[in-house]
């Protein structure tokens, strides 16, 4: 049936029409594949179309998808008969781009045959209430200074996380920050300075966070940072990254300079065989001892047994390269630069599979190309001592290894570098094929004496 039509129909109901026409709330009458067959003036005020706008549109071309597969399914379940009416919360898009929350019910008209004609749609807008809710949310979460997770949220959150990762042994790490003489920032500078240093602080921090860290105030100049699969290693590479940026952070106000720098104590674990609290005391004691022996420093703790470490490896897909004696060669020198290279190698491997930001992956890239690069400098200065006839070619190895090297600092700078292709770098190429074959091969020239070099 055709709206012109079905509205004419309906005017002939004066007494429907005009309480259809006037009512003030939303109030459609929608076909049963969606198109609008009539829509009141308090809908088209509501979502900012004119009447002849909106009926060019369809009900699902307005609504917030987030919402439209419910909405969906409750009408289909009402065009099956398991339901006579609904009634939800729901999202429409203003002509102007905002979002409108309403509260929608909904019931199916149907034909002296029991077969459907159009629903009846009553839209009432409640943005209002549902923005006054976010705020009261907001209110009771939020740390009103620094806009992070107040004690309360904070502790919801971990909990949470602290029994969902516990499930399946995931390592993680919990820890305590204190703002170091943060009194004495307050008696020299007033409070407003020292409530600027909270906010600046949480800044720093939050951008040197991951997404799925949990960050919250838990009062005064303390904060809590829940870092979740992450081990030890991992968790004090983030903590040194906080601790070292809040370092270099300069604060400015009218009475000078302020340095800020804070302590850091933390707890690494797995499991969930103790509560939040005992954690929390566990990182507050290594806070303790972080101020106590200086501050401006770093004390984590590392609960994981072996083999919680080895599982803990599996869990987070930790890759890493393990030093083995058969790769020596029985020169001192350079089997101990063979070992710095599997420690930077590992380094880089950690912060890239931990998603560090680029700028610190790409310092542990053109670190480790300083290192293979004076090693093979010295490398070939040790082998050809040792009268090793194979220097040139072995040289030639060197050389391509560093280029390759060097392309892949490049691609990182570029952001296309994966994981894969350094672990394939490092653990075939050097380990596997440069040093387990060619290095082997110098390896019956070094004598007793010359192993020293």
């Amino acid at each position: 049936m055709k709206s012109d039509n079905f509205k004419d129909l309906l005017k002939s109901d004066k007494l429907f029409f005009s309480a259809f026409q006037f009512a003030s709330i939303g109030m459609a009458l929608v076909a049963p594949d969606g198109n609008w067959l009539m829509v009141n003036k308090a809908l088209c005020d509501l979502i900012g179309y004119n009447e002849e706008e909106l009926m060019e549109l369809t009900f699902q071309d307005i609504t917030h998808p987030d919402d439209l597969e419910q909405d969906l399914q409750y009408v289909n379940k009402i065009l099956s008969g398991e339901l006579e009416t609904y009634q939800m919360e729901k999202r429409y898009f203003h002509k102007g781009g905002n979002t409108i929350y309403s509260l929608l019910s909904v019931s199916l008209v149907k034909d002296e045959k029991a077969s459907p004609l159009f629903f009846i749609s009553q839209i009432q807008d409640i943005t209002d209430r549902k923005l006054l809710e976010k705020e009261l949310v907001r209110q009771a979460t939020e740390d009103m200074l620094t806009g992070i997770s107040n004690r309360r949220r904070f502790y919801d959150l971990a909990e949470r996380e602290i029994l969902r990762g516990g499930r399946y042994n995931e390592p993680m790490v919990l820890l305590m920050m204190d703002i170091d003489y943060f009194k004495n920032i307050n008696d020299t500078y007033g409070h407003s300075i020292g409530d600027e240093a909270l906010r600046q602080i949480t800044a720093i921090c939050s951008s040197k966070l991951r997404s799925f860290d949990i960050f919250g105030r838990i009062g005064g100049e303390e904060f809590s940072i829940l870092l979740i699969k992450t081990d030890a290693v991992i968790g004090h590479q983030i903590a040194e990254r906080l601790r070292r940026s809040v370092e270099n952070h300069i604060l400015t106000t009218d009475k000078g300079v302020v340095r800020l720098t804070i302590s850091i104590g933390g707890v690494a674990f797995s499991k969930n065989e103790h509560s939040l609290d005992y954690r929390l005391n566990q990182s507050d004691e290594a806070l303790y001892r972080a101020k106590s022996t200086g501050r401006n420093r770093i004390v984590l703790v590392d609960t994981l047994t072996e083999s919680d470490t080895q599982e803990k490896a599996l869990h987070t897909g930790f890759i890493r390269l393990e030093w083995n004696k058969a790769y020596e060669c029985g020169n001192k020198q350079i089997d101990e630069q063979h070992r710095n290279l599997f420690d930077r190698s590992n380094k880089l491997l950690t912060a890239m599979i931990d998603r560090q930001e680029t700028a610190i992956c790409q310092q542990y890239i053109e670190e480790l190309i300083c290192d293979v690069s004076d090693h093979f400098k010295a490398e070939e200065q040790i082998i050809e001592q040792s009268a090793y006839p194979n220097v040139e070619e072995h040289r030639h190895i060197h050389q391509t290894l560093t280029d390759t090297a060097l392309a892949m600092a490049k691609r990182h700078k570029e952001g296309q570098l994966e994981i894969t292709e350094v672990f394939d770098y490092l653990a075939i190429q050097v380990v596997s094929q440069h040093m387990l074959i060619e290095d082997r091969k110098f390896f019956s020239y070094f004598q007793d004496g010359s192993s020293q070099l």
